[in-house]
Parts: C-alpha cells; sequence; structure tokens
C-alpha cells in the first residue's frame, strides 16, 4: 500500500496518529510510557553486557598474576622471568584479533544472540585451566584461549546494542557497556586482594555460566531475523524491545525494517546507500533517493547480495561509506592505546612501586581500576549533554598534559603523591573520553551492510595496538625509564587530539542513516554542531 508517512522517530511512534489515506492495517498505535519503552532494551543491554564484565576480569587478571610468579608466590612453584612476564602481559591482546575476524564471519550465520551465547565456552574453559594450571605453558594456553575469546566477542556485542536501540537511548546504552568492563577490571582487582590468583580464577568460572543462562531469554535483533527472511519471529522480537506492546504497536516500524533488509540483500550499486536501522531515525522520506525501479526489485527472494565474485565484494567493503569511518576509529583506537593507561595496565604494581607512591601496590590498583570505573559512569551520564566531540577532545589534551606532567615530576615528589595524583588523572581522563567513546563510535559510524566484518576488523585492530603497547612497555621502560616514556606517551596523545579534531564527527543525537550520508561525501563536517541537532539528509545522486 501508499504510506504517506514514511519513517517515523521511535520516540514519536506512540503519539503521531496514523494519516488518512495511510493503507497499513495498524491505525492507532497503543502509546506505552517511555520508561517502559525503554526498559527492554535497557535489559537486554544489560544480560548482554555480562560478556564485557568477564571481558575487563580477563583484561584485568594479568595485573595480579605477573607480581605474585615474578616474586615467586606461588603454590605450585611456578615463577616468570620478565621476558615471560611480558609476553603474558600482551598475550592476550596478540590472540584477539584472531577471534575478532572469525566474530565478523560467523556472526551472520549464527546470528547475535546465539553468538553471544557461543563466546561464554572458551571462558569457562579458560578460567577452568587458569584454576588448575601446573607450568607456564598451561598458563600461556589459557591466556591464548581467552585472548581469542575476547576477540570473538566483540562484533556480536557491538552489533546486538546498534540494532535493538532507539537512537535516544543508543549513546547511553553503549557507553554503559563501557561501565561493566571497567567494573570487571575493578572486581578482578578486589579479588586479587582478598584471594590467590588461582581462587580468583575459580571463581571466575562461575560468570560465563551464568551469562548462557541469562542470554536465554533476550531476543535475536530484528535486522538480523528480517535479513533471514524470519518475518514473524523479528516482530516478536521488536514487540519485545519496545515495551511487551502488541504487533499494531510495531507495525510501521516493522515495514520500514522489511525494506530495508530487503534493501541490503539486494545488489548494491554505486548511488545505493547500505542503511543502518532506518525506522530509528527522524527523517520523513527514506527511500526518496531511489529509484522506483530498484525500490520494486527489492522484493525478489533472492537471500545473498548479487556480487559478481570476491573482487566485487571487497571493494563494496571499502566503499566511501564504510573506509571514511574506518580510518577514524582505527586512528582513534592507536590514540586511546597509548596514552599510557592500558600499555602499563599489567604491571601496574611495578609502575606504582617505581613512581614511589604512598599505597599499598595491590590495593592502589583498586584505586585506580575504582577511578577508571568512575570516568566511564560520568561518560555515559554526561555524554547527551556534553557530546561525544568535545569529551574527546578535551579527554585526549587532558591525557597529554598529565602523562608529561608525570614525566617531569621526581619521583617521592610530595611523599609521592603528586605522582599518585597525576596518575589518577590519567586514568580517568582515558576512561572517560578515549576507550569509552571510541566503543560507542563502533556501534554508530558503519553502515549495516558490512557492519559486523567491519565491527570485528577494528576490533582486531584495536587489541594489535594494545599488544604493541602493552608488549613494549618493559622494553621501552628498560631503554628509556620510566619518566622518559610518559613523555612519549604525552606527546602521542597530544598529536592524537589535533587528529581526532580534525577528524571526529558530532555523532550525538544523529541519525545512523545521517551519519552515513555524511560519511558518503568527501569529508564529513566535523564542526556542526547544528547538524548534530537537526540532521538533515543530503541529496545527492552518486558517491
Amino acid at each position: 500500500g501508499n504510506n504517506e508517512t514514511g519513517t517515523i522517530a521511535l520516540s514519536d511512534l506512540a503519539e503521531k496518529p496514523q494519516k488518512e489515506g495511510d493503507q497499513l492495517e495498524v491505525k492507532t498505535a497503543p502509546e506505552v510510557s517511555s520508561w517502559r519503552r525503554a526498559l527492554p532494551q535497557v535489559l537486554a543491554s544489560t544480560i548482554k553486557n555480562l560478556l564485557l564484565l568477564d571481558l575487563g576480569m580477563t583484561l584485568g587478571y594479568a595485573t595480579i598474576v605477573i607480581p605474585a610468579l615474578l616474586e615467586g608466590n606461588d603454590e605450585k612453584g611456578l615463577v616468570f622471568t620478565k621476558e615471560q612476564a611480558s609476553w603474558f602481559g600482551s598475550v592476550i591482546f596478540a590472540c584477539q584479533p584472531i577471534g575478532s575476524i572469525a566474530s565478523g564471519m560467523v556472526l551472520e550465520p549464527l546470528g547475535r544472540k546465539y553468538a553471544m551465547m557461543c563466546v561464554n565456552i572458551p571462558h569457562i574453559i579458560g578460567w577452568f585451566i587458569f584454576y588448575t594450571a601446573s607450568s607456564t605453558t598451561a598458563i600461556f594456553i589459557a591466556a591464548i584461549i581467552l585472548g581469542m575469546g575476547i576477540g570473538f566477542m566483540e562484533a556480536p556485542i557491538i552489533t546486538y546494542v546498534g540494532e535493538i536501540c532507539e537512537p535516544r537511548l543508543r549513546g547511553t546504552l553503549t557507553s554503559y557497556s563501557s561501565l561493566f568492563a571497567s567494573f570487571g577490571i575493578v572486581f578482578i582487582f578486589g579479588l586479587g586482594n582478598l584471594v590467590d590468583w588461582r581462587t580468583a580464577a575459580g571463581i571466575s568460572i562461575v560468570l560465563p555460566v551464568l551469562t548462557i543462562l541469562a542470554l536465554s531469554q533476550v531476543p535475536e535483533t530484528p535486522m538480523w531475523l528480517l535479513g533471514h527472511y524470519r518475518e514473524k519471529d523479528a516482530e516478536k522480537s521488536l514487540m519485545w524491545l519496545r515495551g511487551w506492546v502488541s504487533s499494531a504497536a510495531v507495525s510501521k516500524e516493522l515495514a520500514e525494517l522489511k525494506a530495508y533488509a530487503e534493501e541490503a540483500r539486494r545488489k548494491q550499486r554505486k548511488e545505493i546507500a547500505a542503511y543502518d536501522n532506518p525506522a530509528c531515525e527522524d527523517v520523513e522520506n527514506p527511500r526518496e533517493n531511489i529509484p522506483e525501479n530498484r525500490a520494486k526489485s527489492s522484493t525478489n527472494d533472492n537471500h545473498e547480495p548479487e556480487f559478481d565474485g570476491l573482487l566485487d565484494r571487497i571493494k563494496d567493503f571499502f566503499r566511501p561509506a564504510m573506509l571514511r569511518p574506518l580510518m577514524l576509529i582505527i586512528g582513534f583506537f592507536f590514540f586511546s592505546n597509548f596514552t599510557g593507561v592500558l600499555a602499563s595496565r599489567p604491571y601496574m604494581v611495578l609502575v606504582i612501586g617505581k613512581l614511589q607512591m604512598p599505597i599499598d601496590p595491590y590495593k592502589a590498583t583498586v584505586v585506580f581500576g575504582s577511578i577508571g570505573f568512575i570516568g566511564t559512569v560520568l561518560c555515559m551520564a554526561t555524554i547527551a549533554l556534553f557530546r561525544k566531540r568535545p569529551i574527546a577532545l578535551t579527554s585526549m589534551l587532558a591525557c597529554s598534559l598529565c602523562a608529561i606532567s608525570l614525566a617531569m615530576t621526581p619521583r617521592g615528589l610530595l611523599n609521592g603523591w603528586l605522582s599518585f595524583v597525576l596518575y589518577s588523572l590519567l586514568t580517568f581522563f582515558t576512561l572517560f573520553g578515549a576507550v569509552g567513546l571510541v566503543w560507542t563510535l563502533v556501534s554508530e559510524v558503519f553502515p549495516f551492510r558490512g557492519r559486523s566484518q567491519a565491527s570485528g576488523l577494528v576490533a582486531a585492530v584495536s587489541y594489535i595496538f594494545n599488544f604493541i603497547s602493552t608488549k613494549t612497555f618493559i622494553s621501552l621502560e628498560q631503554w628509556l625509564g620510566l619518566e622518559n616514556l610518559f613523555a612519549v606517551y604525552g606527546t602521542i596523545s597530544m598529536i592524537g587530539c589535533f587528529f581526532l579534531y580534525w577528524q571526529l564527527p558530532e555523532t550525538e543525537g544523529v541519525s545512523l542513516r545521517d551519519i552515513e550520508r555524511r560519511y558518503m561525501k568527501n569529508k564529513p563536517n566535523v564542526n556542526s554542531e547544528k547538524n548534530a541537532e537537526e540532521p538533515q539528509i543530503a541529496q545527492e545522486s552518486g558517491r
């Protein structure tokens, strides 16, 4: 039928009456409160975030293992050399790209939900091997398994939250995800203060088991279900995610999602954009630039895009709407990994001792972990108020100033309190505006067609950078000295500030489709606050 209303904002769905002439069966959409509408999205995101809690625990685990084995404090007599310690602190990140790439390949056939459930299996195995390890070889095997497991979870986590959320909740719920990862680090640091590293691993086995059970209770994303011709299941999923409403309340959104799922399956040409969740947008005529004959042809029954071969698929992946945000995210990941915090985290106990901070090194890990957690919480709470671009620029500049100041501070000055304060600020701003924001952008800037592969790819690149930063930390510290090394990190962060100033557009409050349209241009308008508040659709006939 002829739907005169086109796509409408989800937040207005329950409030806008249907226009005369609409031929959809539903006449009015039953109203539900905004709280009820948000609750299932928050619940689904929270259950998904249990994976990130496990991720944070895994990333922080090396911090409690390395000092224990360097000092020979193990009941089975296991000992690390400094070289082994540097490899153990970084091997998890080296293995994550393998899992990330595999994740992008299996995400489409498995679906977001079942991919997230499967990733818990290697975590159960890895934690069990840590608990029972009788040799350093077993410890490294466990780290490799957990590293690949972490890499595998990235793509389904990112795509799941992006495909179930409304625009008004997307930024907050994505930042909310980082909160769980930060809390996981704090939790494992706290366990390290209460029990030995083996017992901490044994306790950690419980989490992935609970996660599997919890994930079984949430729905698959409507976009994935429609992409696999499961319209009834997609409708049920959408009804669940929009406040346990009737089918009438989601009929318009479902119709738009179905249209664009079909569009994504067709053979794509230069003038056709690969849209994200189109029903989650604030525009009224989403298909006005699509030639009529192509819109009609979208109803064919081809289950896969009609690409001519591998070369065409690769060319399609590296189209401007994908390549430009890809370069932004890769650059942002590089600078966020070299502020000095992530690089030094596995060796935090050693760094605290060398900087002569006036606090027990193991207790200090909990303090710094908690500071990072607070930074993540504040990012989530203020992202809508301050917007992403100002937060990113301010935080990267603050990281640079803190690292350089730390390099210039004599050890033991003011009984070590100045070094403690500077490292605390460095930790806060790294988690506030660098680490958390970049993952939020990953869920926003990539178009639906190719999103799974792009998410897996940038996650892999992120962990390659993390591996390089952690593996080189001890060697660079021995070569340059700790203070000079932080000066290097401060310089890198300053360069990162300029990079983000020129390359990072404002995406807060901008529809996913509009973000993609911006990247189809030669250069996105990075300074336009007006565009962030009132997204407009550009009229263009080609890329």
